[in-house]
């Protein structure tokens, strides 16, 4: 049985693998680590290695802080004091996962993100457009 959806997200603690393929030929391998900053935060930081399409790698990095807001609603944030958003989701619960959708503009590109979470791994799916960007980023998240 799927567990709540706050229950979730404090077993999101500790580190998970990461792939991510990007649909202009990049692939980022590496790991995000959850760290607790109080009871409804975690600090998420994804470090690893970002192979480019030329082939070229090179180390990257990048935070987050996911914000518990209610019982089936997730913030993520650029910044802990949540003043630069990147997506808010509302979460269904569907037989095997948790699921949600969300949406913002970054200058004059688009932002579609598809959020899955089930007990052992998660996937966000962006797809970006606009007149600067047209591209999809998958990432899957194991523990």
């Amino acid at each position: 049985m799927l567990q709540p959806f706050e229950t979730y997200f404090k077993s999101l603690a500790g580190s998970w693998t990461l792939k991510r393929e990007i649909s202009t030929g990049e692939i980022f391998i590496g790991k995000a680590v959850f760290e607790s900053t109080s009871s409804t935060v975690f600090l998420m930081r994804e470090e690893g290695d970002l192979t480019l399409s030329n082939g070229q790698v090179i180390q990257a990095s990048r935070n987050w802080y996911w914000h518990l807001i209610n019982a089936s609603s997730l913030e993520i944030t650029y910044d802990e004091a949540r003043v630069e958003d990147y997506h808010l989701i509302e979460f269904s619960k569907g037989d095997t996962s948790w699921n949600g959708i969300a949406y913002h503009l970054c200058g004059a590109d688009y932002y579609s993100g598809e959020y899955k979470f089930s007990e052992e791994s998660f996937e966000i799916i962006q797809t970006v457009k606009g007149p600067k960007k047209d591209y999809i980023v998958s990432s899957i998240y194991s523990k």
